[in-house]
């Protein structure tokens, strides 16, 4: 294991812990970060022996969003986004994807939620099918304020606590804390530091005893529910609209405003 990547991997026994390495960033995901955790997600659907996936971060932080400075420390990023149609593509495969490809695993997964859970990292906080939280975790986005973008985040998270609660969260962009977080149903339990790590690995025993295909077969029933409700229509809708709103006045405005600014320490969002 190369514990300078930005993506670390480990199996746990029937369990693959999936850990964002850039912990001098709270995890903020970079290009290379996104293209090992496509990779990884699909080795994981390739080996029937991985029963569950865990989601965690290394240092401070689970993940505090995706890294800004991207936007000109990657050349190929910096072109995609001079037009709408290379942005959008861009996008796609690398912030909308991974999380649709996380979501549609065939095994439970499970995110363990620590410090900085924002922007991005929220994403996949909010299609776990189980969630494990430290006290000190805290979750958010600030980008429809600080950026005048439509947040990607909003239908996953929407649909995790509800419109309102999503309205007062990220407009207002409130920080939600852990034991809120459990209340509203984002997160499954509270746990201290100590404990969360070996409270995950019971309920990986507990998954583990259950056939594969049983639980294969209830999670595509539970997410079928959901599309049927609506889930992936309002999704793709919503990546039309976030889209869109990168180019509307405000956001081109704070867009240049960002870029002139991005010769300092690394951003996330």
């Amino acid at each position: 294991m190369n514990d300078n990547a930005p993506l670390l991997v480990e199996d746990r026994g029937p369990a693959r812990w999936i850990w964002f390495n850039r912990p001098r960033v709270h995890n903020a995901q970079n290009t290379a970060m996104l293209e090992a955790f496509d990779n990884a997600l699909e080795l994981v659907r390739q080996d029937a022996g991985v029963r569950v996936v865990v989601l965690a971060g290394k240092g401070r932080s689970f993940c505090s969003g995706h890294d800004l400075k991207e936007i000109v420390a990657h050349a190929d990023y910096a072109r995609a986004v001079e037009t709408v149609e290379g942005r959008m593509r861009w996008e796609q495969r690398l912030f909308v994807d991974p999380v649709n490809r996380f979501r549609e695993l065939p095994v439970p997964t499970v995110v363990l939620a620590h410090g900085h859970c924002l922007a991005a990292g929220l994403m996949f906080v909010s299609v776990a099918d189980f969630v494990y939280a430290t006290p000190d975790a805290v979750f958010g986005s600030p980008i429809i304020p600080a950026m005048g973008i439509n947040d990607a985040e909003v239908p996953a998270f929407a649909w995790a606590v509800g419109s309102r609660r999503a309205k007062q969260t990220l407009w207002l962009d409130q920080r939600m804390d852990a034991q809120t977080a459990r209340e509203v149903g984002l997160v499954s339990e509270v746990l201290a530091p100590d404990e969360i790590e070996e409270r995950i690995e019971s309920v990986v025993q507990s998954l583990a005893a259950i056939p594969a295909e049983t639980l294969m077969l209830s999670k595509l029933s539970l997410r079928q529910m959901e599309d049927q409700a609506g889930y992936q229509a309002v999704s793709g809708f919503h990546f039309l609209s976030h889209s869109l709103s990168h180019h509307t006045t405000g956001a081109m405005a704070a867009l240049a405003e960002r870029q002139r600014r991005l010769s300092g320490p690394e951003e996330s969002h």
